[in-house]
């Protein structure tokens, strides 16, 4: 599938590949963390995170739907002469998906660093941080469907 000046779509799946690696990772980081932590962890907090992971899980599931969805349209727009207007709309609706899997990433990366032993994230902390989700990880995450 090509772009009217000549670009293709094959970095979409690749895109789309390379989330899904960095979520498993981030998702076993966090498991694993929860397992070697110094101090123990409460059943209600395990219990928590893995309703907070399955909300994510939901999420991501439904970003990819979206993605494959907006593929499909595109493919079906070529044959037909699809509009600037309407390649206008469908960058537009790729961006905001882009966007809400960074919020997604940022969320992740806060509840890796809640479910920290003790001493890792004191050291963590000691260490200059740029990523802003790293940070703070104690501020509420709030992800768009529940603003």
């Amino acid at each position: 599938m090509q772009y009217k000046n000549g670009r293709t779509w094959t970095w979409r799946p690749v895109l789309l590949a390379l989330f899904l690696v960095i979520s498993s990772v981030a998702v076993f980081r966090i498991s694993f963390a929860a397992r070697s932590s110094d101090t123990a962890i409460s059943q209600q907090d395990v219990i928590r995170l893995e309703s907070r992971f399955s909300q994510l899980e939901t999420r991501l599931n439904f970003i990819e739907n979206r993605l494959r969805g907006i593929e499909q349209q595109s493919r079906l727009g070529d044959s037909r002469g699809v509009s600037d207007a309407d390649w206008a709309l469908l960058r537009s609706e790729f961006q905001t998906l882009q966007t809400r899997v960074v919020e997604h990433e940022c969320a992740l990366a806060k509840l890796d660093e809640r479910t920290l032993a003790a001493t890792a994230r004191t050291r963590r902390r000691s260490e200059t941080t740029t990523d802003p989700c790293r940070a703070n990880p104690d501020t509420p995450i709030r992800l768009p469907g529940e603003r």
